[in-house]
């Protein structure tokens, strides 16, 4: 599955360690890079785990039709998930591509 950030700075964060680890910090930047392999290996959204670590869980109120993934003890990967045919899809099952729009501390 292929990921993006939403902004370009925010993919050239997750894409080199090294800024992961100065914007975010050396924990959530290890788990920030384990979930960026998962979804690498994962063929849909579908394929995360519910479960944690992952923990994947769809989200409400400001954040309808997006999706979060754990990174960390309150820190959440907040993501939208595209269909084949690049139109927002809230089914787990049709979302081949990803974009994150935020890591953050929302609680």
């Amino acid at each position: 599955m292929e990921y993006f950030g939403e902004t370009v700075k925010l993919t050239k964060v997750l894409n080199d360690a090294r800024l992961r680890v100065k914007k975010f910090g050396s924990d959530h930047s290890k788990r920030i890079g384990q979930r960026l392999s998962e979804f690498e290996s994962a063929s849909t959204l579908d394929d995360i785990s519910r479960l944690p670590p992952a923990r994947l869980h769809p989200l409400h109120g400001n954040y309808d039709n997006h999706f979060a993934v754990d990174v960390g003890p309150n820190w959440r990967m907040i993501i939208e998930g595209y269909d084949r045919f690049d139109e927002l899809t809230t089914k787990p099952a049709d979302a081949v591509t990803i974009v994150i729009v935020k890591i953050e501390d929302y609680h």
